[in-house]
């Protein structure tokens, strides 16, 4: 994974900055279905070199056998009115707006792709679905002078939430990635639904402790029992409260665990394996497993979250 682009020089989508204001949209209605449980956008960048992934749309798009618009939003209502354009066209807005820009194409520098992903829990499953996706150019001066990089066109339109696809064998593989969110995510300006204000994880977790979801410890790459998932996992301090008699002695002091099965949990590393359909042009993932990370206690010298168990998703 890399770090979202740098710049976006060329702003070449239908949209204005009074559109920014985050929309329903055709790619996110579905998540008002009953048996949606938790959903949020989780677009980033990425570094598909293993299958040349901005090369391999491109070339396609130049013979014509795949359609593409313009780069447009994925948070705004101009992608409910998506208008499919020959590369001329497109190429005649984005070099045309550019004004002392290098207009060649480096195909080998040709690399990073924003994908436009939602992912959202239904009935107890985590899933990804890919509306589209958008190949990204680095930008020179005529100097040489690199300057980031600006969305080039967007395409592999995906207008089916839960389409199921085809056998891996027919797909081709781009990679694995591996994505850091924040537990906190429920806050997040990307969020779209999420029941009594759970994160993530909280929204899981009952089908944890059902054993539901296969559980491994990062430590041993054993399997857990939903049992052991306790103080001791979650590295959270227990609480010690005094149990007084009649009159108001100290009999003795109890130890208890927080009730709250996921406190002490700051973030999850989602992984993730890649394909692409070329026949129906589509990108899909498939989610592998979920690294659940924890804030150690300051006593014990370490202030970094650290990995104590995963969720692996048959």
């Amino acid at each position: 994974m890399i770090k979202q682009l740098a710049v976006l020089l060329l702003l070449l989508s239908n949209t204005s900055i009074a559109q920014n204001k985050p929309q329903p949209t055709q790619f996110d209605k579905f998540i008002n279905k009953p048996g949606i449980q938790w959903a949020a956008y989780a677009s980033d960048t990425f570094n598909f070199d293993r299958a040349d992934l901005n090369n391999r749309l491109l070339n396609r798009l130049t013979k014509k056998e795949i359609k593409a618009s313009l780069p447009l939003d994925s948070r705004t209502t101009s992608v409910n009115n998506i208008k499919y354009i020959p590369l001329d066209s497109i190429n005649s807005v984005y070099f045309g707006a550019a004004t002392g820009i290098d207009n060649k194409i480096d195909t080998t520098r040709f690399l990073i792709t924003e994908i436009t992903q939602i992912l959202y829990v239904e009935k107890g499953i985590l899933k990804s679905y890919i509306p589209f996706v958008t190949p990204a150019l680095p930008v020179y001066l005529s100097s040489g002078k690199y300057l980031g990089e600006s969305f080039y066109f967007n395409t592999a339109y995906n207008y089916k939430y839960n389409r199921k696809f085809r056998k891996k064998n027919k797909l081709i593989f781009l990679g694995q990635t591996k994505s850091m969110l924040k537990n906190d995510q429920a806050q997040s300006k990307d969020q779209l639904k999420t029941m009594y204000g759970k994160n993530l994880l909280e929204t899981l977790w009952p089908y944890v402790l059902e054993d539901k979801i296969d559980i491994f410890s990062v430590e041993s790459n054993s399997k857990l029992n939903p049992g052991e998932l306790n103080v001791n996992l979650a590295y959270v301090e227990p609480q010690i409260s005094p149990i007084y008699d009649s009159v108001g002695n100290i009999l003795k002091y109890q130890v208890s665990a927080p009730v709250d099965g996921t406190a002490g949990f700051t973030e999850v590393q989602l992984v993730q394996d890649w394909y692409y359909d070329h026949k129906k042009n589509r990108i899909y993932a498939q989610n592998k497993e979920m690294i659940v990370y924890t804030r150690k206690p300051a006593s014990w010298g370490d202030k970094k979250p650290a990995p104590v168990f995963k969720l692996v998703f048959k």
